[in-house]
């Protein structure tokens, strides 16, 4: 009995295998290699982008202040509020962090405990954004208040919240630079 290459090509389509190239064949450590490249990747994209929406929403607030450090557009301080509850939820849930699997860390305890230890310092410095911009939320909704110790705090809140805006981009920085050499490590 003898096999054309059409109904070799038929019967593996039917079956779901469909035909590669040699070349284009990989083994199961490069394919874990490529897509824990991919996912690192992702990962990195969705920090940026959600660490911009972040940088933006706090620019629209400080655009926003009056002269005494009030903001009376309740709509910027939702989109703030909005951006690092994204963040800290993301965080949180492990989704920026590419899986802890051995595949993506190899099997270096070293780089799990890394990963391990950047995830509890992240998940720290949103802690302290959260609770910074609270604080500021909190002094601004006395807003119609005249007295001079308030508007001492408003701007003590605001430069609160900006120092620990600025510890999440030296923890994001850190991290970017750390899974660069993950990367490299696993190329």
């Amino acid at each position: 009995m003898t096999f054309n290459l059409t109904s070799v090509a038929i019967a593996a389509a039917f079956l779901g295998l469909g035909m590669k190239p040699a070349f284009a064949i990989q083994t199961p450590g490069m394919q874990t290699q490529i897509s824990s490249g991919a996912e690192m990747v992702s990962h990195e994209s969705a920090m940026k982008t959600m660490t911009i929406k972040l940088d933006k929403s706090f620019r629209a607030i400080t655009d926003a202040r009056d002269e005494k450090g009030y903001v009376r557009d309740k709509s910027v301080l939702k989109a703030h509020e909005a951006n690092i509850k994204a963040l800290r939820d993301a965080v949180r849930h492990y989704e920026l962090f590419p899986g802890s699997d051995e595949h993506q860390y190899g099997t270096s305890s070293k780089q799990r405990e890394a990963v391990a230890q950047y995830h509890q310092q992240m998940k720290a410095v949103l802690h302290d954004v959260v609770e910074s911009f609270d604080t500021f939320e909190q002094i601004n909704d006395q807003l119609n208040n005249s007295e001079i110790v308030v508007t001492m705090y408003v701007g003590q809140a605001w430069a609160a919240h900006r120092e620990a805006l600025k510890a999440l981009a030296d923890a994001v920085a850190q991290h970017e630079q750390a899974m660069a050499e993950v990367m490299k490590k696993n190329s």
